[in-house]
């Protein structure tokens, strides 16, 4: 070589410009997000044929509330432009399983939140929008209360507790306004949450019921 300080010079730019391009598609972020949720509740779990029954008063009717806002939050590092690691909490919500006898309604609260940790592959079409996808764990804790419990006004039962982990999906979009600060509109699966009631067993298995968990969320999205 005739010019190796000249060859070197050349070299340290090419590796300075691949270094900076790598650190472009590299950064921390955290984010803020509320949703529309939604359980569907086993009926088998739920229904007067499930646990509990309407036996100590006759016959009652069933009604349900599925839907509620839910709350998540989360921290996750865009590894580079295709791929990011997320981890997440997220309070899905509080659900309702109502049973009336007629004179007294019995009101089963069902709660459900957890952590989520997850993969996040990133397709980005310009360098503000991306879409992607997500595949990970979320690890929930249901939690159900009743309320005028055994159809007696004003009696509320011990709440029963269940954590599990369940396949944790979903997919979105994300928009950064001035490449620091975004928006994400995302629909996540949290798969089965609670645990199955069977009267059957001897003695009882305290249990929350078994539901389906999604959510719906808008998210304000902050890089660092």
């Amino acid at each position: 070589m005739k010019h190796p300080a000249l060859h070197c010079a050349v070299a340290a730019l090419l590796l300075s410009g691949a270094c900076s391009t790598y650190a472009a598609d590299s950064y921390w972020y955290t984010g803020l997000g509320v949703g529309l949720s939604h359980v569907q509740f086993y009926p088998a779990d739920f229904s007067s044929g499930g646990s509990p029954t309407c036996s100590p008063r006759g016959s009652c009717s069933e009604s349900q509330d599925e839907f509620d806002a839910g709350f998540k939050g989360f921290i996750g590092y865009q590894i580079n432009q295709n791929w990011a690691a997320e981890l997440s909490y997220a309070t899905v919500g509080k659900f309702h399983y109502k049973y009336d006898d007629g004179t007294v309604t019995q009101d089963g609260v069902y709660k459900v939140s957890g952590v989520g940790f997850s993969a996040v592959p990133t397709i980005p079409f310009t360098r503000n929008l991306s879409v992607f996808g997500r595949l990970g764990a979320f690890f929930s804790q249901a939690r159900m209360t009743f309320y005028n419990n055994g159809f007696v006004a004003g009696a509320v039962s011990p709440g029963q507790q269940f954590s599990n982990a369940t396949l944790l999906a979903g997919f979105g979009a994300q928009y950064f306004f001035d490449g620091e600060n975004g928006m994400r509109i995302e629909y996540e699966n949290f798969g089965k949450v609670g645990n199955e009631c069977n009267p059957n067993v001897t003695p009882p298995v305290p249990c929350t019921g078994r539901a389906n968990a999604r959510m719906l969320s808008v998210s304000a999205i902050f890089k660092f």
